[in-house]
C-alpha cells in the first residue's frame, strides 16, 4: 500500500462525516403528509403485527396489511457488477432520474444528489445482503436520515415496475456477456 492509499484511507475513516442510514420515511400525496419510522416497518415485516400508527397510515392510504407485508418482504436479486453497470448506463441514468422524483432526501429537491443516494442505497444493500435486496434493506442503506416518497408519482411508476424487472432479466441473460462480465474489446 502506497502513501496515497494510506492517506486516502485515513481521510475516509476519520475526517469525513459519518453517513447514517435512513431512519424516517415521509410520505407525501398532494397536501397529505405523514411519517413513519423504518424500524416500525421492519418490525411489521418481521412480526406481521402493525403498530397503531401503521394501521392508521394504511387506513388513510387505502392499503391493506397483507399487500404491504408482501411488498416489504419481496426480494430482488441484484448482481453487483451488472447492476452497477446498468445504473451507470444511459438507460440507467434515465431510470434513476425518474426514480429520484419519487424517492429523495426529505426537503432536498436536488436531482443529482437524489440519484447518487438511490444508487448508493441499491449497491450498499445488495452488497450487504448477498446480492439480494428488499425495500427495508434499501431504506437502511439509503445515505440520508430522512427519505421522502411522493405517493402520486409512486403509484404511476409501480405500473411500469414490471418492465424494469424484465429489463434487468434481459440484461442479465443477454448476449452481451462480455459487458456483463466486465470484459470489453
Amino acid at each position: 500500500m502506497n502513501i496515497k492509499q494510506v492517506y486516502f484511507l485515513f481521510l475516509l475513516l476519520f475526517l469525513l462525516p459519518n453517513v447514517k442510514a435512513a431512519e424516517t420515511i415521509f410520505l407525501y400525496k398532494g397536501t397529505f403528509s405523514r411519517s413513519i419510522k423504518i424500524e416500525e416497518l421492519d418490525e411489521f415485516k418481521k412480526t406481521k403485527k402493525s403498530s397503531t400508527k401503521l394501521k392508521n397510515l394504511l387506513k388513510i392510504t387505502n392499503q391493506n396489511e397483507k399487500k404491504l407485508q408482501e411488498v416489504l418482504s419481496y426480494k430482488i436479486e441484484i448482481p453487483l457488477k451488472a447492476s452497477s453497470k446498468l445504473m451507470n448506463s444511459k438507460i440507467g441514468e434515465v431510470f434513476l432520474s425518474r426514480l429520484s422524483k419519487i424517492i429523495y432526501p426529505n426537503k432536498i429537491l436536488n436531482s443529482k444528489l437524489s440519484i447518487r443516494a438511490i444508487r448508493s442505497g441499491i449497491i450498499l444493500s445488495a452488497y450487504r445482503n448477498n446480492q439480494k435486496i428488499n425495500l427495508i434493506d434499501f431504506f437502511k442503506a439509503y445515505p440520508n436520515k430522512d427519505i421522502a416518497i411522493d405517493l402520486n408519482a409512486l403509484s404511476k411508476t409501480l405500473k411500469k415496475a414490471e418492465s424494469l424487472k424484465e429489463l434487468i432479466e434481459f440484461y442479465s441473460d443477454s448476449p452481451l456477456k462480455k459487458l456483463k462480465d466486465g470484459r470489453s474489446s
